[in-house]
């Protein structure tokens, strides 16, 4: 009788064992990398933003409900924080989502320039993604998501400069300069400016104007005048740059044409 008790009771614990839920193990999803677009890079904000879109595929056999997930973006080898947002994802299927990295420019100075550069520079994302199951949130990871090169297509479009007015004011001349910044890109304008009468010059000083990513801005300087101004044509000499300081520099000399009054 106490060998056929222990064979029952070997049996009912095996049978117990068996109806016990095991924990469950996700697998992290597989994830391509569809975009990285340049949104905008504002030297003012002194932060960068660029759009990350993803396509990430479920290889459980089950639906897998990530929820928030905060991971790292690595850049041109310097690393920041990214927000994966929540997202459901079927068994087998796959889904886009879409999320926003912000570079900030003091930490990002070096992969700002060689993406504004034209360069192929590295991207990975990595960390832990959080997964709901029932009552419970299960980690997977730390895994690597994303390991590839990335490129923007970003060409610096000359700002327009408009002479809004140029006027003498005693021994001083007063100019009033417009300017539009074409690019996503926000920088300070500066450098040296020349006024010229009938091709001689009677006034010079210097511009810093900043400008925001698609900004406007308006500039005024009171010139005092090295010369009297003869008769002629009135132009000012532009010998701009536009510049974040190790990021971007581009010449912007221009010539403009006007009427002093």
């Amino acid at each position: 009788m106490k060998g056929i008790s222990l064979w029952v009771w070997l049996g009912l614990a095996l049978a117990l064992g068996a109806c016990v839920p095991q924990a469950v193990r996700p697998q992290a999803p597989q994830v391509e990398l569809l975009q990285f677009n340049l949104v905008s890079i504002d030297p003012f904000s002194g932060r960068g933003e660029f759009d990350v879109r993803l396509r990430l595929t479920n290889p459980n056999g089950f639906t897998l409900p990530l929820l928030d997930s905060t991971l790292t973006a690595e850049l041109g080898g310097s690393q920041f924080r990214l927000t994966l947002p929540a997202l459901e994802i079927p068994s087998g299927a796959s889904r886009d989502t879409s999320t926003r990295l912000v570079v900030p420019i003091v930490e990002g100075t070096r992969a700002l320039a060689s993406l504004v550069g034209g360069q192929s520079t590295r991207f990975r994302l990595l960390g832990e993604l959080r997964v709901q199951l029932g009552p419970a949130v299960v980690p997977i990871g730390p895994v690597t998501l994303v390991d590839r090169d990335v490129r923007i297509q970003f060409s610096f479009q000359l700002p327009i400069i408009r002479l809004a007015e140029i006027r003498l004011e005693g021994l001083a001349i007063r100019l009033v300069l417009e300017v539009e910044n074409p690019n996503p890109i926000g920088f300070t304008l500066e450098g040296p400016l020349r006024i010229l009468v009938g091709g001689r010059s009677v006034a010079e000083s210097a511009l810093n104007l900043g400008l925001g990513p698609n900004g406007r801005n308006r500039g005024e300087l009171r010139l005092s005048l090295s010369g009297l101004p003869g008769v002629g044509g009135v132009s000012v000499d532009l010998g701009l740059s536009a510049r974040i300081p190790g990021i971007l520099e581009r010449s912007v000399a221009q010539v403009l044409q006007g009427l002093l009054r």
